[in-house]
């Protein structure tokens, strides 16, 4: 009775942690981070098809999916600004320091053979790229290239 009484008095009070509840619950954490909306945007076209040259939205090669994942997440200044090819965005990074065969993080891009693939690194191993399967996520050592090397795009992780 008391219960019900306290309800009846307060429904102002109800309805705001009612509000505040569904808002928590809604936040994405994982986006907060320029790295975790790049890689949500990737993971978001999981599936799409494979097409030669082209940027999405809807089908992706493995340079379209790089592209649209950065220029969604309004970050296309870390990969250089522009479109580039699997090799342009080799050589942007590697000119700048910016390449290396170790320490990947999240929301690097990889390179695999002599740069003839592109995708954006997961983190434990993992990469996110598109094959001719389409977009999907592979290991780091899971496709028929070797892998190259890390291009470290300055990110908040």
């Amino acid at each position: 009775m008391a219960f019900a009484f306290a309800v009846v008095r307060r429904p102002v009070l109800i309805v705001a942690i009612l509000i505040a509840l569904m808002l928590v619950s809604t936040t994405p954490v994982a986006a907060q981070t320029e790295a975790g909306r790049v890689i949500g945007i990737a993971k978001n076209q999981l599936g799409d098809p494979w097409v030669w040259a082209t940027r999405g939205p809807d089908t992706f090669d493995c340079v379209g999916l790089v592209f649209y994942a950065f220029k969604k997440a309004a970050l296309l200044d870390r990969i250089g600004g522009k479109y580039r090819g699997v090799r342009g965005y080799w050589d942007w990074f590697r000119n700048r320091g910016l390449a290396s065969r170790s320490s990947g993080k999240r929301g690097d891009l990889i390179i695999w053979g002599r740069a003839k693939h592109i995708g954006i690194y997961l983190g434990d191993g993992k990469a996110i790229s598109t094959l001719t399967k389409g977009v999907s996520i592979h290991s780091v050592h899971g496709i028929s290239e070797p892998f190259k090397a890390f291009l470290h795009v300055k990110l908040t992780r």
